[in-house]
Order: structure tokens, then C-alpha cells, then sequence
């Protein structure tokens, strides 16, 4: 496996919500239009400040070729947290999600890393949304 770095189009967003006033509902996009064939791709999303927390909820990941047809190869996708490491993987046609319950906590000071293996003789598009709740500690 080769691993290639990522840069396309990234999205992060924290709104506004009803939930207590310290919180924040909060959603990270991130697409990458060329991992290529038989490949690992290694993604930083986040790193928590000090004085925060991240509650986070799930992944929702699709992978397809040329943008517009789903790819029905078999596809990785994993989640790290600097500590305590490893927190959840899964294997993939097309698009599925990825669900923590309970939700899993970042604390400040720790980073999020999200994984993509492109297991397929095609190049392929992948997007993933990652969905949380931050907070102030």
C-alpha cells in the first residue's frame, strides 16, 4: 500500500443549536476527487483546543467513480483519536455510515485522523461527513 496526501475540498462548520448553551452541533465535510487505485489515504481533521471537548457522533462515508458512479468495490474507513488511538472502522460498497453510541469523546489537545483504503483497480472519489458536538469544558 502507498499512501498519498489529501487536499481537495473541506468544509467545516459549527452552527448554532438548541443544545445547552456551552454546546455546539458541529460537521466536518471533506471530499477528495483522486485517491488512487490500491492506496491509503490519511486525513487530519480536527485538533480539539484546550478548554473543549468533542462529542462525536458518526461518519457517513460514499465512495464513487468519477464523481457520479457508485463504486462497488470493497472500501476501508477508520477513525483515530491520538489517545487512546484506534476507535472504529468499516468496510464499505458504495456508501455507509459509520455510528457511535454512545458518542465518543476527543478531549482538548487531541486530534482526529480519518483513514480511506481505496481497495478498488480504479480511481476512485470519496466523501465523508463527520458529525459531533463540541463543548466547553
Amino acid at each position: 500500500m502507498r499512501q498519498t496526501p489529501s487536499s481537495i475540498r473541506i468544509i467545516a462548520s459549527s452552527l448554532p443549536s438548541l443544545l445547552e448553551p456551552y454546546q455546539t452541533e458541529w460537521s466536518y465535510l471533506w471530499e477528495n476527487n483522486a485517491i488512487p487505485p490500491f492506496s491509503v489515504i490519511q486525513h487530519n481533521v480536527i485538533t480539539i483546543e484546550a478548554g473543549y471537548r468533542m462529542r462525536l457522533k458518526g461518519v457517513m462515508c460514499s465512495a464513487s467513480i468519477g464523481g457520479t458512479i457508485p463504486s462497488d468495490a470493497l472500501h476501508r474507513i477508520w477513525i483515530v483519536i491520538t489517545t487512546p488511538g484506534f476507535l472504529g472502522d468499516r468496510f464499505f460498497r458504495r456508501t455507509d455510515a459509520l455510528t457511535f453510541d454512545p458518542s465518543q469523546e476527543i478531549k482538548g489537545g487531541h486530534s482526529l485522523i480519518l483513514y480511506f483504503y481505496n481497495a478498488s483497480s480504479e480511481e476512485v472519489r470519496v466523501t465523508t461527513n463527520i458529525l459531533g458536538v463540541k463543548e466547553k469544558t
